[in-house]
């Protein structure tokens, strides 16, 4: 995993997060980080939200229109 906490400039995140809405999104990166550092989540919540994002996928997967 990176270490590298610096929030992406808006070049890099144009595809995701629309100009006007970029100083929110940076001010919401740089609050995640601090609570990152601060108070990061427990394995039982990655495991769960990895778990969600599994899920995710697959229900993605199968609903996809061919």
């Amino acid at each position: 995993m990176s270490t590298d906490t610096a929030c992406p400039p808006p070049g890099e995140v144009d595809e995701v997060v629309v100009e006007p809405a970029y100083a929110a999104f940076a001010a919401g990166w740089r609050a995640g980080t601090l609570r990152r550092a601060t108070q990061p989540a427990s394995k039982d919540v990655i495991e769960q939200v990895a778990t969600m994002l599994d899920a995710a996928s697959v229900a993605d997967a199968l609903t996809r229109p061919e």
